[in-house]
């Protein structure tokens, strides 16, 4: 047996995990085929009723749902461009056990079925489940599969007390941020008391999610040869100076407020023999609350005039760049690819417990810096607890890396976990009803 405690996860769960591997459902934010997440959602649909559940949804949104401003400009583009096909590529899946129950009486389990790319095929060795997906998140979701099919299979009384979701989303990697998948099903009602997002954590609940904003850097100029350096607008020239730049002035100041920036991918060209007169910058800000957000945003806003003055006056006997100078406000472009995105940040001590006694401890990610984002940031509201907690770590497991893994042992540990926590979530609700 793959548990060899005889527990919820054996040898079909890793079978039915490995063909939800194989399927190369890279986010198409990330150079993925958009139909490829549709196909994992299938094979994850037919395991999940193979098993016993309930199909309560297989869906997407409408493109309407999609058009406001605080939708990543990718996601935007990307339904604007083929509006029907897209968002058919692109369906949640939701399935149940338990008779339908009011949100009072849910518990949730979510996960997304998108990854980062490239794809890397799925294998097992000495204990250990490598490739795409194992921690970042298709290996926890099967887990908690595993384990909500085992606590209802032991407690028969609970399909009377309470109803259990599994949510398999898209849209959680490449930027996307959840908006055609978790925050839909959010808006769409389907909440829950406790709402568990099965994201690699080590195990420890985290409450708290920051949530982050992309700004842009472009330069819309003119190319040169390299006979010729001095014709062009030289695009790597200017993204390199802000850059290093924004690093310098933004980060520290980002740091001070408890944010986190990460200037990221520069891009203009390859060639040896000629100036680049386009290109881009693209950063990130991660930040805890709206008041950090919207101080970084102001501040970013005001450093751009006085980055236009530090380089002018660097470069102000530069025959190479005189022309990138002059041209300067007429070629550099600046956007935000998203902005306007809530963080997550509640507590419950009901629920805490009942985590807590299933071996979910909480742990305060933003004391310490360990708290991230994704898509758990839509699903705050009253009436329920969201907490952040999967097995593995986005650190130490290889997540976003050409080695990434997951012990199958944890995989194993989190099913009984998950069990438990349905369990103990029943009986919570069942002794709630007979106290009224």
């Amino acid at each position: 047996m793959t548990d060899p405690t005889g527990g919820p996860f054996g040898p079909p769960e890793l079978d039915w995990l490995l063909d939800l591997m194989a399927v190369p459902s890279v986010s198409p934010f990330e150079g993925g085929k958009a139909e490829l997440t549709r196909d994992a959602q299938q094979v994850f649909l037919d395991g999940a009723l193979a098993r016993g559940f309930t199909e309560v949804l297989h869906a997407s949104p409408p493109p309407a749902f999609l058009t406001g401003p605080d939708v990543p400009a990718p996601v935007r583009e990307a339904v604007l461009a083929d509006p029907e096909g897209f968002l058919a590529a692109q369906p949640s899946a939701v399935v149940r056990m338990g008779r339908p129950a009011a949100p009072e009486h849910r518990l949730i389990v979510n996960f997304h079925v998108d990854t980062v790319g490239p794809h890397i095929d799925p294998r097992v060795a000495g204990g250990v489940l490598y490739g795409r997906g194992a921690v970042d998140d298709k290996g926890p979701g099967i887990a908690a599969a595993a384990g909500i099919a085992a606590a209802f299979a032991a407690e028969p009384r609970l399909a009377d007390a309470i109803e259990v979701q599994l949510a398999s989303v898209p849209g959680e990697e490449g930027g996307a941020m959840g908006t055609y998948g978790t925050r839909w099903l959010v808006e769409s009602g389907l909440t829950g008391r406790l709402m568990v997002f099965a994201e690699p954590t080590g195990g420890r609940v985290m409450d708290a999610c920051t949530a982050a904003m992309t700004p842009r850097l472009r330069v819309e100029g003119c190319d040169s040869t390299d006979d010729h350096p001095a014709g062009g607008h030289n695009a790597t020239a200017a993204l390199g100076f802000l850059a290093d730049f924004l690093v310098r002035r933004l980060g520290p100041r980002a740091q001070e407020l408890g944010a986190k920036l990460c200037v990221a991918g520069l891009r203009t060209g390859d060639a040896h023999n000629r100036v680049y007169g386009t290109g881009e910058l693209l950063m990130n800000i991660a930040y805890q609350n709206v008041r950090q957000a919207a101080l970084l945003e102001r501040e970013l806003e005001a450093l751009l005039p006085r980055a236009r003055e530090e380089f002018a006056a660097a470069h102000a006997d530069n025959p190479l760049t005189a022309r990138l100078v002059a041209d300067w406000s007429e070629v550099i472009r600046f956007d935000w690819l998203k902005r306007g995105l809530p963080v997550l940040d509640n507590r419950d001590e009901a629920m805490e417990t009942l985590l807590g006694d299933a071996g979910f401890p909480r742990h305060d990610g933003l004391a310490d810096g360990s708290a991230f984002t994704c898509d758990a940031i839509w699903a705050g509201g009253p009436g329920r607890y969201v907490a952040v907690c999967g097995p593995g770590g986005l650190d130490t497991h290889g997540a976003h890396t050409p080695g990434e893994y997951l012990e199958l042992a944890e995989l194993a540990r989190y099913a009984r976990q998950i069990k438990d926590l349905v369990v103990r979530f029943g009986t919570h609700i069942a002794t709630q009803e007979a106290e009224r």
